[in-house]
């Protein structure tokens, strides 16, 4: 289990979707994490058909001044997959309703990483898939991007998208992040493989533009396992390489924080 962090650096290139894609696709059991500051899309897209009754990452901030989030975290989480053998497989932590509200989380995001860092533990872990925003949102969650097993930036193969991206990069390797890889989403002017050449950072994925799951994705409806579903499922075990490469990398430096088990209700 492992905590993926997904971001972007220009523009709207798909991060979401591409975390909720993965969320809804890979065979581990799942938290799909609404972190973006500058506000989630799950509650008003997605899930706009479920009866959130206020749950999200937004009502967790006072559990943050109390200490509590490893208690009071599963109140607040949304299942996907509530189905017979599938429930509480695909959990989703809806986002802030206002980017107004990031700014008290500016303390509270290391207190996040710590907890889902900590939820890989046990027989029932969880995998956490943080979708962090773009970077250069106010507030950014740089301690979950810092703490994360992996970080996977999402862009389109387009100039000023590769542009913003080699910014981001640099920003990332100030920061200390995990590995870094690269997920593209439709076509552009660059090959995709040429695009990670050229940032020096490995491609995970190349995802195709399928409108049609895309708008699912995003605004809800019937689920239909289009191209990009398929595609994201094949994600996964890049996405654990760069895990586990990472991992053996930092615990080599002295880099691995240490995991400290919280309770669960659920």
């Amino acid at each position: 289990m492992a905590l993926i962090a997904l971001c972007s650096a220009k523009g709207s290139p798909g991060a979401t979707v591409t975390a909720l894609a993965c969320t809804l696709t890979w065979t581990r059991r799942t938290i799909l994490a609404e972190c973006d500051p500058a506000g989630g899309d799950l509650a008003a897209g997605y899930l706009r058909e479920v009866r959130l009754d206020g749950r999200g990452l937004a009502q967790l901030t006072a559990s943050m001044h109390r200490r509590r989030l490893g208690e009071d975290l599963w109140g607040q989480l949304v299942d996907l997959a509530p189905g017979e053998g599938s429930a509480m497989t695909r959990l989703a932590l809806p986002g802030l309703t206002d980017p107004a509200q990031a700014g008290g989380l500016v303390a509270g995001w290391a207190q996040l990483a710590h907890l889902f860092r900590s939820l890989e533990t046990g027989a029932t872990g969880y995998d956490v898939i943080a979708d962090c925003g773009r970077l250069v949102a106010a507030h950014p969650p740089t301690p979950l991007l810092a703490a994360a097993d992996a970080v996977l930036l999402v862009l389109r193969p387009t100039l000023p998208s590769i542009r913003a991206s080699a910014t981001a990069l640099a920003g990332l390797a100030r920061l200390g992040a995990g590995p870094v890889g690269l997920v593209t989403v439709g076509d552009g002017s660059y090959p995709a493989r040429e695009l990670a050449s050229e940032l020096r950072t490995p491609l995970v994925a190349g995802l195709p533009d399928d409108p049609g799951t895309a708008v699912v994705l995003s605004n809800g409806g019937e689920r239909h396992r289009g191209r990009l579903l398929r595609a994201a499922s094949q994600m996964e075990s890049p996405v654990w390489r760069m895990v586990n490469a990472g991992r053996v990398t930092r615990k080599a430096s002295g880099g691995v924080g240490e995991v400290v088990e919280v309770r669960s209700v659920h």
